[in-house]
């Protein structure tokens, strides 16, 4: 029942109109019983006043007779059972005793009953002061009732009205909740129609988003990568949008990466396996007569099995480093001697290509790295350099302070550089710049692995092209704690040892 966000809503609605309808009719209870005990105490104090005045104000005095006060007295009589039928007022004329005097109710099942009679006052009394009293009859019936004192004068007279008692039942909790409840009600709903109109219109500007959302969530699941919702609604909703969109928008890069990922690698991988399949048929068919034939076909497959056995293992360290299963051995390293030891490897090469290789390492802090893989990506980064660095250019290697905690490598050549278009995609997988060489070898894998290398290192690696011509490559790697060793640091031969380095998963 309660599976759509639309239902729970409706009963959400619902169920805070229904408490918050008895909640206020709780708290409206709790004060209605005094302002209905004080307003039943205001009415009899309003009722007292006249009968009050009608009996001193025309009492029959001593030794005569008024039959116009005797028939004021029966017309008052007949309006207070009038009154008592329409609103439920009590009234009693009692007697010396406190009790009841006969033919002066007008409720019969009073007349056993006895009242506490006050002192005649010195003066007629203060209605709006009458002290409210509560009595309970031999039936059970609770009354609220203002006693009025009479005055010694109408007590003297032949009917002995010594007070006047003005009365009504005393209200009970379930015949308040009985009244009060119909219109709760009534109320609830009311308020829950009116919930529910405005639930719609909320469904109509608010849930379509969501319905949009999961329609495109579905799309994409199915294939369909073009789907996008539109941002409209609420902050919330657009927010859900932009979160769809952007995820569409991922998986449909990430398709279209690996369809250009399977593309590139089928091509890497179909010239070589195309020409050991073909070298190896001809020695197998006899097409290779002579030795030296023979031998040129097996260095042929050698070298391309080779080429085949390189990518496949830098597509697994890829692999492994992307998804954090390869782990970096990660030791305090000197980033200047770190920088000397890949020029010295590329000092001949570079040599016999005329180029110059311009090392500059002023800064003497060590860095926390696997030295291994950092050499691998200043080996990547100077490879690339040295083969599009023309004859009697210059490849410089430097070492900067970057932001604090941090040492910065740069490897800068000159040359044509890289294409501004090319620019944005020189890390991704099988990326050959525009500039390169089609006989150069190399799968177009290197600086994606060096990308994650430096990232797993938690640094970043950039790129841009130089005013004066050619590229820079700039990466981070964070700087070792100060230690107050006085070791010298280690030599790349040990720092690559397990038990001498920190592990980073």
């Amino acid at each position: 029942m309660l599976k759509s966000v639309r239902s729970r809503q409706i009963v959400a609605l619902v169920a805070i109109v229904t408490v918050t309808l008895l909640s206020a009719g709780v708290a409206l209870l709790a004060r209605l019983d005094g302002y209905r005990d004080e307003l039943a105490t205001g009415t009899l104090r309003q009722v007292a006043a006249p009968i009050y005045y009608n009996l001193t104000f025309f009492a029959p005095r001593a030794g005569t007779e008024l039959p116009a006060g005797r028939q004021l007295r029966t017309e008052l009589t007949e309006y207070l059972e009038l009154q008592h039928e329409e609103t439920g007022v009590i009234v009693l004329l009692l007697d010396a005793n406190g009790r009841v005097i006969p033919d002066s109710t007008t409720d019969e099942r009073l007349l056993d009953e006895q009242f506490r009679v006050p002192p005649a006052p010195t003066r007629g009394p203060d209605f709006a002061q009458l002290p409210e009293n509560s009595y309970t009859t031999s039936e059970g019936l609770r009354l609220v009732h203002v006693t009025v004192p009479m005055t010694r004068l109408v007590r003297a007279q032949d009917a002995g009205i010594n007070a006047i008692v003005v009365a009504l039942p005393e209200s009970d909790r379930r015949d308040v909740w009985a009244d009060l409840l119909p219109r709760l009600i009534f109320a609830g709903i009311i308020g829950v129609l009116a919930g529910s109109f405005v639930a719609a219109l909320l469904w109509g500007s608010l849930f379509r988003t969501l319905r949009q959302a999961t329609g495109a969530i579905q799309a994409v699941a199915a294939g369909d990568y073009d789907q996008r919702v539109p941002e409209t609604g609420p902050s919330e909703i657009k927010a859900l949008a932009r979160d769809v969109n952007r995820m569409a928008d991922s998986v449909q890069t990430s398709q279209r990466t690996l369809r250009e990922f399977l593309a590139n690698v089928s091509h890497e991988l179909k010239t070589p396996l195309t020409s050991i399949r073909g070298f190896a048929q001809a020695m197998q068919d006899g097409t290779l007569e002579t030795p030296d034939e023979r031998a040129r076909a097996a260095r042929v497959i050698d070298a391309e099995s080779r080429r085949v056995l390189q990518l496949v293992t830098e597509l697994l360290d890829l692999a492994r480093i992307e998804s954090g299963q390869q782990r970096m051995e990660l030791a305090p390293v000197s980033a200047a001697e770190l920088l000397a030891h890949v020029a010295d490897v590329f000092a001949i090469r570079a040599a016999d290509a005329g180029v110059t290789i311009d090392e500059q390492s002023n800064v003497e802090s060590r860095v926390l790295a696997d030295f291994d893989r950092i050499e691998q990506v200043l080996t990547n980064l100077v490879d690339n350099a040295l083969r599009h660095t023309p004859r009697g250019g210059r490849i410089e290697l430097r070492l900067e302070d970057a932001m604090p905690g941090y040492v910065e490598f740069a490897v800068a050549n000159e040359g044509e550089g890289i294409a501004g278009d090319d620019l944005p995609h020189v890390f991704d997988r099988f990326y050959r710049s525009a500039l390169g060489e089609p006989e150069m070898p190399g799968a177009g894998l290197g600086l994606a692995i060096s990308r994650e290398i430096v990232r797993a290192h938690g640094g970043e690696i950039h790129v841009a092209a130089r005013s004066g011509g050619g590229a820079e490559f700039r990466f981070t790697l964070r700087a070792a704690p100060e230690t107050t060793s006085d070791a010298e640091p280690a030599s790349p031969d040990v720092a690559l040892r397990p038990e001498d380095g920190l592990q980073l998963s």
